[in-house]
C-alpha cells in the first residue's frame, strides 16, 4: 500500500495490443476530448473496471481500478458539464444550455437582467441591477442600510420592505442620492403600525427642554442613547419625507398630528409666549380621547428661557389661541391639576398620573 501511495499513478498498466494479458478491456477513441463510460470484464485472477481512455495524437493510456475501490464516474467534475454530444456549454456564447440561466452573450453583465456567472439577475445575488436595484450587500439584513436591494429613506420603507422588520437602530439614507450619506436612526416598528423613525428622546429626569424647531442634537451617531435628538437638518428631511409626527411617554397617552407640525412656532416672536394651534388627528390624555380637534400648544421650553414646557398643552389656557378651555372633559371640567404642561417633560407645573411625568418617564417624538 506504501508504493502505491507514493505512486503518481498506482492503476496505470501499459496498453497491450488486445487487453488479454492484464484482464483489462481497453476501449480507444477517436478525436476530441469526449471520456466514453466504465465497462468491466471478469478473469480467473482479478475483476477490473476501465473507468477512462484519452487519446492524445495516437497514443491511447488507459486508466484501470478495483471495482473494489468503488471508484465513481466521472472521477472528477469541473464547470464544463458533458452531453451526449460531447460538447462542453461556455456563459457567454448567447446559447442558454446545461445549468446556465440565462445567456445574452456580449451582453451579459453584472448590471443586467444576465450576469456574466450566466444566472439571471435576482435580488441577495451580490450584484446591481442597474435601474431595477440601488444596492444589494447578499444578505437579508433590513438594518445595514440595504432592504429588498433597496436603500431605505425612513423607517416606514424598511417596515414596508420587511414586515419582518424588528424595533431598535437602523441605517437609511434620508435624502436618497443626494449629499447625506446613511445615517443611524431608531426604528420603532411595533407602536401604532410601527414604521416610526425617532426624532428625540428626552428622559423626564434630564430633558433636552428646547422648542423642537431649535438645532440642538443630542448623541446623533448614537440614537440608542438615554439622551437623543437628530440634528435639525435631518429632522427636516425626515418630516418632508413623513405625513405624521407622533410624541408620546410610553404609556396611552400621546398626541398625532401632521409631520410638518414638527417645526412649528418656529417664525413666531421669541418668548415664552411662543403657542399656537395644532389640529391633531389623535390626542389622549388621561384615557380622554379626543379626535381632528385644534389644541393650543406651547413650543419653547425650560431651556428656552424657563418656559412652561417644550410641547405642552395647558387645558385652562387654551384661550391664548381663542379656544375653548378644558377640550378633554368638556363642560368646563378640568381633568388634571391648574396649570398643568401635559406632555412636556420638563414642565414648569407637573401631574403625577400623567404618563409624561411619572418618575423615569421618557418622551418620544417620531415622525412617519
Amino acid at each position: 500500500m506504501t508504493t502505491g501511495c507514493l505512486d503518481s499513478n498506482p492503476w496505470f498498466e501499459e496498453p497491450t495490443a488486445s487487453g488479454a494479458a492484464s484482464g483489462t478491456t481497453q476501449v480507444p477513441t477517436t478525436g476530441g476530448t469526449t471520456s466514453a463510460p466504465p465497462t468491466s470484464s471478469t478473469s480467473a485472477s482479478s475483476t477490473t473496471t476501465t473507468t477512462g481512455n484519452e487519446t492524445t495524437g495516437s497514443e491511447t493510456t488507459g486508466l484501470t481500478a478495483d471495482t473494489e475501490a468503488s471508484a465513481s464516474w466521472p472521477l472528477s467534475t469541473s464547470t464544463t458539464e458533458w452531453f451526449s454530444t460531447g460538447d462542453p456549454w461556455t456563459c457567454g456564447d448567447g446559447v442558454p444550455e446545461g445549468p446556465e440561466q440565462c445567456d445574452e452573450g456580449a451582453d451579459n453583465s453584472d448590471e443586467g437582467a444576465c450576469t456574466t456567472q450566466c444566472t439571471t439577475a435576482a435580488c441577495g445575488d451580490g450584484f446591481v441591477q442597474a435601474g431595477v436595484e440601488t444596492c444589494d450587500d447578499g444578505n437579508f439584513d433590513p438594518s445595514d442600510g440595504c432592504v429588498a436591494c433597496l436603500v431605505p429613506h425612513t423607517c416606514k420603507e424598511i417596515l414596508d420592505s420587511d414586515p419582518q422588520a424588528s424595533d431598535g437602530q437602523h441605517y437609511v439614507d434620508p435624502d436618497g442620492p443626494e449629499m447625506m450619506p446613511l445615517i443611524p436612526v431608531y426604528c420603532d416598528m411595533t407602536t401604532a403600525g410601527g414604521g416610526w423613525t425617532l426624532m428625540e428622546r428626552s428622559p423626564r429626569g434630564d430633558p433636552i427642554g428646547k422648542a423642537l424647531f431649535k438645532d440642538v442634537p443630542e448623541n446623533p451617531g448614537d440614537p440608542l442613547a438615554p439622551r437623543y435628538r437628530m440634528p435639525r437638518m435631518a429632522m427636516g428631511v425626515f418630516a418632508v419625507n413623513s405625513t405624521a409626527m407622533r410624541l408620546d411617554c410610553g404609556g396611552t397617552d400621546h398626541l398625532l398630528t401632521a409631520a410638518q407640525s414638527l417645526f412649528a412656532g418656529e417664525f413666531a416672536p421669541p418668548g415664552c409666549a411662543n403657542a399656537g394651534p395644532v389640529l391633531y388627528q389623535e390626542a389622549e390624555f388621561k384615557q380622554y380621547k379626543l379626535t381632528n380637534v385644534q389644541l393650543c400648544t406651547v413650543f419653547v421650553g425650560l431651556g428656552d428661557g424657563q418656559c412652561p414646557g417644550a410641547w405642552s398643552i395647558d387645558e385652562e389656557n387654551q384661550y391664548d389661541c381663542l379656544l375653548s378651555a378644558y377640550p378633554w372633559a368638556g363642560n368646563n371640567e378640568a381633568v388634571a391639576p391648574p396649570s398643568t404642561d401635559a406632555f412636556a417633560v420638563d414642565p414648569q407645573s407637573a401631574d403625577p398620573d400623567h404618563d409624561c411625568h411619572e418618575p423615569g418617564a421618557v418622551r418620544r417624538v417620531m415622525v412617519r
